[in-house]
């Protein structure tokens, strides 16, 4: 590694670090994304006045139908056509998780950089899957877990590494090698994931399960939401960016082995529930 790249590293964390959860900057896009999630977040919120505020917002509103018509939540093929039933069907959690989908789309909407666009495009993809997988497979192998948290979790496990690719073309050097990149953002993920999270005021459960589920405890079916996002993420078939770039890092699939994941218990659900999950991949992404 040359001089000028390692005092870009250096430099880029120790900025990174400086910041506080209270001012963390987000292009100013994201404002409205975010005044619905703090709205979803007021306990004394009623489905009614939450339908005036995602009204309020035609990309969120067009997510909410189209999830409400998904495979996953309209077995029985009934539709709905107007966001006040859609929000009914949906419920919180899942507006939430929209929410946040948004914000994340416009993060990596906002790249300038072609490299971190391709980087970004790649976690929005993975991040898309692992969220229709956790899911589908706290429903399925977790009864005791909520889906719905474990979706929207699903959604910002990556939002930290997000964060970072948004600052990265601030230290333009960084971006001469990609591998030094990956490792740079792999080396402060976790410290940004946990202050961006606080930022948004996220339930500490769903940080602390987002951090943990960095390893895997072995445990089969799994017990705990840190357990689903590791498996939903060893299993996705959008693979980790950064793993081929970083490779201090062991792949989750390698670690699932390791640890004895079952994988056939996994695949058959996957197989079983695979327009469920395919259902909500697309009402994410569109």
């Amino acid at each position: 590694m040359s001089q000028t790249i390692r005092e870009a590293v250096e430099a880029f964390g120790r900025d990174v670090c400086a910041e506080s959860a209270e001012d963390l900057s987000f292009p100013t896009s994201l404002d409205a994304s975010r005044r619905v999630l703090r709205a979803v977040e007021n306990p004394d919120i009623g489905m009614s006045d939450l339908s005036k505020i995602v009204v309020a917002e035609p990309l969120l509103s067009a997510k909410v139908i189209r999830l409400a018509n998904s495979v996953a939540l309209n077995p029985n093929n009934q539709p709905v056509l107007d966001v006040r039933h859609a929000v009914l069907r949906v419920g919180m959690d899942p507006i939430k998780a929209l929410a946040m989908v948004l914000i994340m789309d416009q993060l990596r909407q906002s790249q300038r950089h072609s490299g971190c666009r391709s980087l970004c495009n790649q976690l929005w993809e993975r991040s898309v899957h692992v969220a229709a997988l956790s899911y589908v497979l706290a429903r399925k192998l977790a009864h005791h877990l909520n889906a719905d948290e474990a979706m929207f979790a699903g959604i910002v496990h990556d939002l930290g590494r997000f964060y970072l690719l948004s600052h990265v073309p601030d230290y333009p050097v960084l971006l001469e090698d990609p591998v030094v990149l990956a490792q740079c953002i792999d080396d402060l993920a976790d410290q940004a994931t946990k202050m961006v999270l606080n930022h948004l005021n996220l339930p500490a459960s769903v940080i602390d399960s987002v951090l943990a589920s960095r390893e895997y405890s072995g445990e089969m079916p799994p017990t705990s939401l840190a357990d689903i996002l590791f498996i939903a993420g060893a299993v996705s078939p959008s693979r980790d960016p950064f793993e081929e770039l970083d490779t201090r890092i062991t792949p989750a699939a390698v670690d699932a082995a390791k640890f004895g994941l079952d994988q056939g218990m996994v695949s058959e659900v996957i197989a079983a529930s695979g327009d469920e999950i395919y259902s909500i991949v697309v009402a994410l992404e569109s």
